[in-house]
């Protein structure tokens, strides 16, 4: 995601947070104490943290980039309660943040497939659920892969528009060293093109996978929705709000 420098204004519009993605983490941080103590991973804007901060949530996020961190710093100067914020890699967070003590962990915009390999992400959802307390629920923002053909030399991935740009997304194969990797682009109301993410090596999780993962683990239970309004995942859903519980 070495692209966020160029185009880090449009990120939260490209990626917003929907009334319905709130609804969701209010439900189910109902079951727990409050404050519910919520960790955003790879959080981008942190804009999902901001909302359920005012919602009396304790938040913690972290990200790769330093930019992100910054800009919520600078966002939430004079904001209380404080948004406790790390520039930490996801592989790192069960090193630095403490276990049995979130209610919540969640991970989204897709930002889990630039971990590069299925180890990674295997060893992000150990980590998480060693963070989580009983009952706990580790949340991931997925694209539903399954639906898109592989074979093809080039798999377009929806686009996302907002009233001031438009982002598409594509992936490609390197047949050499059998990777994946993605190309986006910016397009601004004005016509101009923002194109610095090229081939940067991503890893197109399925839901299956993650299924398995999630089975290994242990998780108590594990559920796929094809929306944050958790209705039922289907085979042309765009999106998989995967919900597991500890």
């Amino acid at each position: 995601m070495i692209y966020i420098k160029k185009w880090l204004e449009h990120y939260g519009e490209l990626f917003p947070v929907t009334d319905s993605q709130i609804e969701f983490f209010n439900k189910i941080g109902s079951g727990f104490n409050s404050p519910v103590k919520f960790l955003s991973v790879d959080c981008g804007t942190a804009e999902l943290a901001q909302q359920l901060n005012e919602k009396n949530f304790d938040c913690t996020v972290t990200d790769t980039y330093k930019e992100f961190i910054d800009l919520l710093k600078v966002k939430t100067t004079n904001i209380e309660p404080k948004i406790k914020s790390f520039n930490l890699f996801p592989q790192d967070i069960g090193r630095y943040l403490g276990k049995n003590f979130f209610n919540i962990v969640y991970c989204g915009d897709y930002r889990v497939v630039f971990m590069r390999d299925k180890i990674y992400i295997s060893k992000l959802m150990i980590d998480a659920k060693s963070l989580l307390t009983d009952n706990g629920f580790l949340i991931f923002d997925l694209i539903n892969f399954t639906k898109f053909d592989f074979s093809k030399d080039i798999v377009e991935l929806p686009t996302k528009s907002s009233s001031r740009a438009t982002l598409r997304s594509w992936i490609t194969k390197d047949k050499e060293n059998v990777t994946y990797l993605l190309n986006q682009q910016v397009v601004t109301l004005n016509g101009k093109t923002i194109d610095e993410v090229k081939d940067e090596p991503i890893t197109p999780i399925s839901m299956e996978s993650f299924k398995k993962f999630a089975t290994d683990l242990g998780f108590s239970s594990i559920d796929f929705y094809s929306d944050y309004d958790m209705n039922p995942l289907n085979p042309e859903s765009e999106k998989i709000v995967c919900v597991l519980r500890k």
